[in-house]
């Protein structure tokens, strides 16, 4: 089940029993059988909550399913934690959780000076009854929220002093939330000597796979554009016309390392880059991220591969929210050495840094390779 127990002033209640056993025995042997009578009521109760407390919370359950639920900055989401009760009842209960600030309460407007908030909620549950408790939450931050800590304090009934349920395995659900979006666009240039995916009505290459229309026959077409319906009905040869293709696709990459840290200004470059993929997804541009984080895996940092469409916007917006300030990095020198050994630079790459000495021999490298554009976060502009 994975609750562990701790008892509060359960030992004062014991002695209390003891003691009123004491008194029950003694007033029965004097033959005062009236206040013999009013502390064996006493006792019972007790004894009652002694053997309740010994028992209850034994059989409840918690269904820890695991989910990740994502919103907007300042969307509203939830908690929703399932339990199961086949034990005695519980009443008057408090349960007590505890997680990160990406998200807060709806409704209460609290200054917290650490990473946590801590939230109790009135936990009243039966015998053999199921029970959903669902906290309402708004997305304070961009982040990921996790429950780090839940506990169930069931008071004692008659007497001060509680029981605590503390649940010790990870709590499996996720808040997501998304960072903003600054207010940034690019401007594609798309290249016309390799063929790809980008409509452009001035590119060498054809897509097969898109017709637009017909045109009359030239001598110079090839014998089999020819389409032969259009042809028969309008007598007279006419060749298939496709639609002019190009390549687009984009790299961006974004120094966050300030020495052994993060940058300052980690927040308003997470902004930028989130609109520039809101720009890709909107024009379907393909896209890869690379971020001078410490990541395991093939690569060394956070690296996403190149893509387009829904699925790999949720990627891209998904990196973006659980990168954090307390996230080790490696220097930015070290990550454009190994994309310059390991990838394929796209047409378009894009440098979020204000390390122009420290990238200017990669940045003189690439010029080379790739149109190259070094975005400066406090001048705004773009240079190559």
């Amino acid at each position: 089940m994975g609750w562990i127990r701790h008892e509060y002033n359960a030992k004062s209640i014991k002695n209390l029993f003891g003691l009123l056993a004491v008194f029950f025995f003694l007033l029965a042997a004097f033959l005062q059988f009236a206040a013999a009578a009013v502390i064996a009521f006493v006792l019972i109760a007790v004894g009652l909550q002694l053997l309740y407390f010994e028992h209850v919370g034994k059989k409840l359950e918690f269904q820890n399913t695991k989910s990740r639920r994502r919103t907007l900055n300042g969307g509203e989401t939830f908690w929703e934690l399932i339990f199961e009760n086949r034990g005695l009842p519980i009443w008057g209960g408090k349960l007590k959780i505890s997680f990160y600030d990406a998200v807060s309460p709806i409704g209460e407007d609290r200054s917290n000076f650490t990473e946590t908030i801590e939230m109790d909620v009135p936990f009243t549950i039966g015998l053999h009854q199921n029970m959903v408790v669902r906290v309402p939450l708004v997305g304070r931050k961009r982040g990921l929220s996790r429950i780090h800590k839940m506990e169930l304090v069931i008071p004692h009934l008659f007497a001060e002093g509680s029981a605590t349920l503390e649940y010790r395995p990870m709590v499996l659900q996720e808040l997501l939330v998304y960072p903003k979006l600054g207010d940034f666009s690019l401007q594609n240039i798309p290249v016309r000597q390799k063929p790809g995916e980008f409509n452009m009505k001035h590119s060498l290459f054809d897509d097969v796979f898109q017709p637009i229309g017909t045109r009359d026959y030239v001598p110079a077409d090839q014998f089999n554009q020819i389409h032969w319906k259009a042809s028969v009905r309008a007598q007279t040869l006419q060749t298939k016309v496709y639609a002019k293709v190009t390549n687009e696709s984009m790299l961006f990459v974004l120094d966050a390392a300030s020495g052994y840290a993060t940058i300052h200004n980690l927040e308003e470059r997470i902004e930028e880059l989130a609109a520039y993929i809101e720009n890709c997804y909107a024009e379907n541009i393909p896209y890869a991220i690379a971020i001078n984080m410490r990541s395991a895996g093939k690569f060394p940092y956070y690296y996403l591969a190149a893509d387009a469409g829904p699925t790999q916007r949720q990627r891209a917006l998904e990196l973006l929210s659980i990168i954090s300030k307390n996230h080790s990095t490696i220097p930015l020198q070290s990550m454009l050495a190994h994309l310059d050994v390991h990838i394929d630079l796209p047409f378009s790459t894009y440098l979020l840094t204000d390390k122009l000495a420290e990238a200017s021999r990669f940045i003189a490298k690439w010029n080379a390779r790739t149109n190259l554009r070094v975005l400066e976060s406090r001048k705004g502009g773009e240079t190559a």
